[in-house]
């Protein structure tokens, strides 16, 4: 999970992501983070790909401020949750409106920090399923994952083919564009540089190749073979362990 920092003032910005960072080790929450020093340099993030799960915008910065940045990234990614950093509560109305998660009074404490992180991974288990979501050009696809069997490079673009079969969908976004979403994913996993493929629509994979649950043959990279093996084994491992604890 990607969290996002704005803020035009450094020390404030490092001083919060360490916080952050603090509170998401004590509650064994798996987070990445990356710092902006405005809310313009997050939106070009966005649009060059970066999927945060959780932006934290300074309200007071230079150019966009923390609301009309929060707006702004709602448009690029709807639903987007949204935490406000403050030295007053003069926007408090303006945060309400965008249903943010939480609304930070600077100095922030490692307290609110804790209240921010309680809130948003609640969230994160009350939300829908994991998506893959794109913006191609001026088309956005969204797809769940447990409906990707396959992603491969393809014609300049990618193909992504559906664990139902039902039809292969092409994109125009570049292979390793569609991918960095699921690279950190557990289920996912590369056998080369241009094929990932969705673990639970795999059949077994040997030295070689790679068998999918429909016959589809893929071969695995020479150069990823012991990785491979590696994740697959620990992808068994978890599978084992989840039916022995009566999960899904």
């Amino acid at each position: 999970m990607l969290i996002a920092i704005c803020d035009d003032e450094y020390l404030e910005l490092e001083t919060i992501e360490k916080m952050i960072c603090q509170v998401a080790e004590e509650l064994s929450a798996e987070i990445e983070t990356a710092v902006y020093p405005s809310g313009e340099a997050l939106f070009q993030a966005i649009e060059a790909g970066a999927q945060p799960a959780l932006a934290v915008l300074d309200v007071y910065m230079k150019g966009w401020n923390g609301i009309e940045a929060a707006r702004r990234l709602r448009e690029r990614l709807p639903g987007l949750p949204v935490a406000f950093l403050t030295t007053s509560r003069e926007h408090a109305v303006d945060a309400f409106e965008l249903e943010a998660i939480h609304y930070l009074l600077k100095p922030v404490t490692l307290e609110a920090v804790q209240v921010l992180l309680a809130r948003f991974l609640a969230r994160g288990r009350r939300t829908s399923p994991p998506a893959l979501v794109l913006t191609c050009g001026r088309e956005k696809h969204s797809l769940l994952f447990s409906q990707i069997a396959c992603i491969v490079s393809c014609d300049r673009g990618t193909s992504l083919y559906l664990e139902d079969q039902s039809r292969r969908q092409w994109l125009s976004c570049p292979f390793r564009r569609v991918t960095e979403q699921l690279d950190r994913e557990p289920d996912f996993l590369r056998l080369s540089r241009s094929c990932m493929v969705n673990l639970n629509a795999v059949l077994y994979i040997g030295r070689e190749n790679c068998h999918m649950k429909d016959g589809t043959l893929l071969p695995v990279s020479r150069r990823e073979r012991q990785e491979v093996q590696k994740r697959y084994n620990d992808f068994l491992f978890r599978k084992m362990s989840r039916a022995k604890e009566g999960a899904p």
